[in-house]
């Protein structure tokens, strides 16, 4: 029987190397179809976003929905956080203004009493002058808040576009792409109403 087969193997080597060379194929296929594809895609993502939510190293595109997930959240935190500051900058501004104010209406009253009164209510009202606001303060400060947040976005965007890019590449699709979905899509679709 043995002697049989190698027989017929010498004799059809194309045929055994076909048979081979599709166990091979075969193998392979089985092999890439049980991992990850979208772990050995890597995603450029910016060296400012990956410093801003502590990322270290290659992102892959399974990494992206937290990576955008904490951008996110990384945004917004500091938007809330420089929109508190501010408004308690301009609290502090307020009650300083409002003392100043009511400190040399006070000393307006009694500087008549002493000598050089009037030379003090001068000092006093320029040191009050220092805290009040200049013009154009808050739409200063209104611009750079404004630009601060559109660059975030800005930056968010583009990771999400290059996300969405890479994920359709990889034949995924995001849970608002819902037309052609399947049912072994990574990501799961929203029932449609």
């Amino acid at each position: 029987m043995i002697e049989r087969i190698k027989v017929w193997v010498s004799q059809n080597r194309w045929s055994v190397s076909l048979i081979g060379a599709g166990l091979a194929f075969f193998l392979v296929s089985v092999t890439v179809s049980g991992c990850q594809v979208s772990d050995l895609i890597s995603v450029d993502v910016p060296p400012d976003v990956k410093q801003a939510i502590d990322i270290e190293g290659d992102v892959t595109l399974t990494q992206i929905p937290d990576v955008w997930e904490d951008w996110q959240a990384y945004v917004e935190k500091n938007t809330n956080r420089l929109e508190a500051e501010t408004d308690r900058g301009y609290e502090l501004l307020g009650f300083v203004t409002s003392a100043t104010n009511i400190a040399v209406s006070a000393a307006g009253e009694a500087a008549p009493a002493f000598p050089g009164g009037a030379l003090l209510i001068g000092l006093l009202g320029g040191a009050a002058g220092l805290f009040m606001k200049k013009p154009g303060t808050d739409r200063a400060i209104a611009k750079e808040k404004e630009a601060s947040y559109n660059a975030g976005m800005k930056k968010a965007e583009v990771m999400a576009d290059q996300a969405k890019a890479l994920a359709e590449m990889a034949g995924y699709q995001y849970a608002g792409d819902c037309e052609d979905c399947e049912d072994d899509c990574e990501y799961e679709c929203e029932e449609e109403n």
